[in-house]
């Protein structure tokens, strides 16, 4: 008798569970198990993510005893300071106080790049066994953690229920908000549309933004794939890194334009602003479907000066490109919050969960409940719309 297809197993009397050092050891699993998945959910993605973590990615599987994939989620190891993401490192997260950085050393985080947590369970399994897998796949973890007594992390979660799940079921320490998603739902055909969506005393102000971008001489040229991606856009990037004290190097930026190359390419948007032949202001976007993520940006900040480049490239270029295209949701990423509310935004959080080892427990123990009194406090998450 064949075995049962993936829909007609509801429940599941045994979960094995296996660790991967790369999405291609179970790609074919993965794409029957998640045929139709969001960018950031993709083997593509995940396989960008390899790239760029240079090997530090590692996922954990769990299967049934036909071997028919029933979840799985990815875990980003972090050995030592000097290899830790400003993004993906506990201690830039949730900041506990008193604790030198380098104790938070080695961590295991569960986030891939696009700050976004995949712990995915196949959909045809009842509420009571995917419970059952994500307990196998968190264990897993659990246990990988303890082994080094790393810090273990699920950050960047959507769903409030599985924040909850990690202390209330599967004995992490606490869990709390860390941050929000800035998300503008597209309610108009075109920029005049946007304009009115917003409320009456945003409206002159970004139309005034608007008017002094294309008086300044500056053109915006849109451009689809990497091919508009160079060391001139790579030094573009640099210059907001030097805006912010981040740390970021020409060829850093260049190792990342030839993984989204060889990974995702076709999803790459680019707005390039230029002063005569010059680019003087950058946005690298990508495309999902109905969706647009914008995800870096880079300017020359002295060329750029007075010309309102940063929202026009950010903001109001890609949502008149989007507005012809078929865009209907913008994902603006995490920070910037009061500038990105104030143009329509709306605030969705972001959750976390964490669970110390013995060596961290009692100095970092409430850290992350005063982290998501803090932020709660600060991004006005009761908000539904951008504050006059």
């Amino acid at each position: 008798m064949s075995p049962a297809r993936p829909e007609q197993r509801k429940n599941t009397a045994k979960i094995v569970v296996s660790t991967h050092d790369g999405v291609d050891g179970f790609t074919s699993a993965y794409e029957q198990f998640a045929p139709r998945p969001r960018l950031h959910e993709s083997a593509a993605w995940l396989r960008y993510c390899d790239r760029r973590s240079r090997g530090r990615m590692l996922y954990v599987v769990a299967r049934d005893d036909a071997g028919v994939l029933l979840g799985v989620t990815a875990l980003r190891r972090t050995a030592q300071e000097s290899l830790a993401e400003a993004n993906y490192d506990v201690s830039t997260l949730i900041r506990p106080p008193a604790v030198p950085k380098a104790c938070f050393y080695p961590q295991l985080f569960s986030a891939v790049s696009g700050t976004h947590c995949l712990l995915r369970t196949a959909d045809h399994l009842s509420e009571t066994a995917a419970r059952q897998v994500r307990a196998a796949i968190v264990g897993t973890a659990r246990n990988l953690a303890a082994e080094d007594n790393a810090v273990l992390t699920f950050a960047y979660l959507t769903d409030a229920r599985l924040a909850g799940e990690l202390t209330e079921k599967l004995d992490f320490d606490e869990h709390g908000v860390v941050g929000a998603n800035t998300v503008l739902e597209a309610e108009w055909v075109d920029f005049d549309g946007y304009v009115a969506f917003l409320p009456r005393g945003r409206r002159s102000h970004i139309r005034k933004e608007r008017r002094e971008y294309l008086a300044s001489g500056l053109r915006t040229s849109v451009h689809e794939t990497t091919r508009a991606l160079d060391e001139q856009t790579a030094l573009l990037e640099m210059g907001l890194a030097r805006k912010y004290n981040a740390p970021n190097s020409v060829d850093a930026v260049l190792a990342d334009y030839a993984d989204l190359a060889s990974t995702v390419d076709e999803h790459v948007l680019v707005f390039l602003a230029k002063a005569g032949d010059r680019p003087v202001g950058l946005c690298v976007c990508l495309r999902d479907g109905e969706t647009l993520h914008i995800r870096n940006l880079g300017f020359d900040y002295p060329l750029t000066r007075g010309t309102h480049a940063y929202f026009n490239l950010m903001f109001y270029d890609p949502l008149i490109w989007g507005a012809r295209h078929g865009i209907r949701r913008y994902c603006f990423g995490t920070g910037a919050y009061l500038g990105k509310s104030r143009r329509g935004c709306l605030l969705e959080p972001l959750y976390a969960g964490v669970r110390w080892p013995a060596s961290l427990g009692a100095a970092c123990a409430g850290a992350l409940v005063g982290r998501d009194r803090d932020v709660c406090v600060d991004l006005g998450l009761n908000q539904r719309r951008g504050s006059t």
